[in-house]
């Protein structure tokens, strides 16, 4: 099992999702469906439109679950670098120094870990006289992670011009750290903005409700006839317009 795994290349431009995942999303699209369904048109025969939007919520779910893994590989890398950076500082060679730096990081992360899978592959692939900065070169092209691509460019041609690799790598552990840090600064300033965002999505929702169970008689009026549904639907495209609009609007890319 454990090397099929690592024979195993993450596919790190989509995500597949477990048994337990789908269970959990699937009934998670559904009853967002369902909720539009009977908050907009009340009326089973509108179950098409609900439809939709459970596959609109999947589809973002599992675009968001690889934005995040691409984002902890990365994140992670970091720490690849700095083990690494202390085991030839230590007198290890490259190459031992990331199967030292594979230890080090499986402690951190555990197994399941992206980065450490990754090492794991790494290391086998090491045994076969592969070389490195054409590992973390496949690796940057399959993951479009800009840190690791740029690794794996300043490693090549550290080997080839024959340069102190340890300085080298320490350098680029430096630069690569301020961009981690700079990136989770971001991330921090923007957690606000982004729970803003929902709460500014719940209150047309919240208004409707409110219409719903205090004047039933005034909304009433908009359900069980065309121009109702007419007037519903359009609220409802321009709702899920401005949502998608407010998380472009705070969505970063690494």
């Amino acid at each position: 099992m454990k090397n099929r795994r690592q024979k195993e290349k993450i596919r790190y431009d989509r995500y597949f999702f477990s048994a337990g995942e789908w269970v959990r999303y699937l009934a998670a699209g559904c009853g967002l469906g369902g909720f539009a369904v009977w908050l907009c048109y009340h009326t089973w025969m509108a179950v098409p439109v609900g439809v939709p939007l459970a596959v609109w919520y999947i589809a973002g779910k599992k675009k968001q679950l690889a934005e995040d893994r691409r984002k902890r590989l990365n994140y992670h890398f970091r720490e690849i670098l700095s083990s690494l950076r202390t085991a030839l500082s230590a007198g290890y060679s490259l190459e031992n120094g990331l199967l030292e730096a594979l230890k080090d990081i499986k402690k951190l992360y555990g197994p399941e870990d992206e980065a450490v899978r990754e090492m794991e592959r790494i290391g086998v692939q090491i045994r076969l006289q592969i070389p490195v900065g054409e590992l973390f070169a496949e690796l940057g092209q399959r993951s479009q992670v800009e840190d690791i691509r740029n690794f794996a460019e300043v490693l090549t041609i550290a080997r080839r011009m024959g340069g102190p690799l340890d300085k080298i790598l320490e350098n680029t552990e430096r630069t690569i750290r301020e961009r981690v840090e700079t990136r989770k600064e971001i991330d921090a300033a923007q957690a606000a903005k982004k729970y803003e965002q929902q709460i500014m999505s719940l209150v047309p929702v919240g208004m409707i409700l409110y219409l719903r169970f205090s004047f039933d008689g005034f909304i009433q009026q908009l359900y069980g006839n065309l121009t109702g549904a007419a007037v519903m639907s359009l609220c409802l495209g321009l709702y899920l317009f401005a949502f998608w609009l407010g998380k472009r609007m705070i969505q970063t890319e690494l």
